[in-house]
């Protein structure tokens, strides 16, 4: 079978300092999955963090380059990775967090897809995301079409991208991968889940809420996630309603399961909607960006 050449860049982002050896040893392991795939990678440290001792596990790819950024949200550090692998003609780019890992051979296989398959149709080919703790069991069809992705883990198509308007960066965090898997299923192009290859997530809670007798279980929500989240999709479900009204009447489904879920198993609910609350409001006032919480 004949293969084709396929150059991967990856945005690796970096908010916090990496001392531990505990921390430092995991994410190394983290980073194994898949830096022997790749061809470059980008560390974005987006604070003043200390990562001295972690990059001594690095000097031996040369490959692997420190880029300081500021912090303009995750939306904006995206669009300038992908300018970036632009730039060293690469074909395919993704973004991870030192807590993301893909299991066993998962981005090898993603790798060999991309070679020995037709993708010229496929915008992004995305791994199952799942948390540590989530079973998961093999599927029968390896691969369908999907409405959405997130963006970290999976695998953007660059020669699709230039076809695009881009990354909506005053979403500033969350729903600019759902906008702009939207845009290239509306040119005709597929999004694709790979649902037996899996990018796992470590870092995560999981909160309980006692109801009598029951004992419910939820995964913790970020507060500023749950802002950015709720105020973006209103303006994703605007700009959409004509355009794909089955995504956006299946989407507003999905966040109402999500804020009763909330509601139901989350006994700091209050906190959380006063997030979701804030979200409308600043929707209706026309503010995008980062939030401004001392109003």
């Amino acid at each position: 079978m004949n293969e084709k050449q396929v150059k991967i860049v990856v945005g690796y982002l970096i908010t916090q300092s990496i001392n531990l050896e505990s921390e430092i040893k995991q994410y190394y392991e983290n980073l194994l999955t898949f830096i022997n795939q790749v061809d470059k990678v980008y560390i974005y440290l987006t604070k003043e963090v200390d990562i001295s001792k972690f990059i001594t596990y690095l000097t031996k790819y040369p490959y692997v380059e420190i880029a300081k950024c500021i912090d303009y949200g995750d939306a904006e550090i995206y669009k300038a990775l992908i300018d970036k692998a632009i730039e060293d003609d690469a074909d395919y780019v993704t973004l991870l967090k030192p807590d993301m890992y893909y299991e066993n051979e998962s981005f090898l296989e993603l790798k060999k897809y991309i070679m020995q398959s037709d993708v010229s149709r496929i915008s992004i080919l995305t791994p199952m995301p799942l948390f540590g703790c989530e079973l998961h069991e093999r599927k029968a069809e390896e691969y369908r079409a999907v409405k959405g992705c997130a963006a970290y883990g999976a695998l953007l198509n660059l020669h699709i991208y230039k076809e695009t308007r881009g990354i909506k960066t005053e979403y500033y965090q969350t729903t600019f991968d759902y906008d702009y898997c939207l845009q290239t299923r509306l040119l005709g192009y597929d999004v694709m889940l790979a649902q037996n290859q899996v990018l796992r997530k470590q870092n995560y809670r999981i909160i309980t809420k006692k109801l009598g007798f029951i004992t419910l279980s939820t995964f913790e929500r970020d507060l500023l996630d749950i802002y950015y989240e709720t105020r973006n999709r209103y303006y994703l479900w605007e700009e959409y309603k004509n355009l794909d009204k089955e995504y956006v009447a299946l989407d507003k489904k999905l966040a109402k399961r999500e804020q009763q879920e909330i509601r139901a198993k989350d006994k700091n609910y209050k906190e959380k909607f006063m997030f979701i609350d804030k979200a409308r409001a600043d929707y209706k006032k026309g503010l995008l960006g980062p939030i401004n919480q001392n109003e």
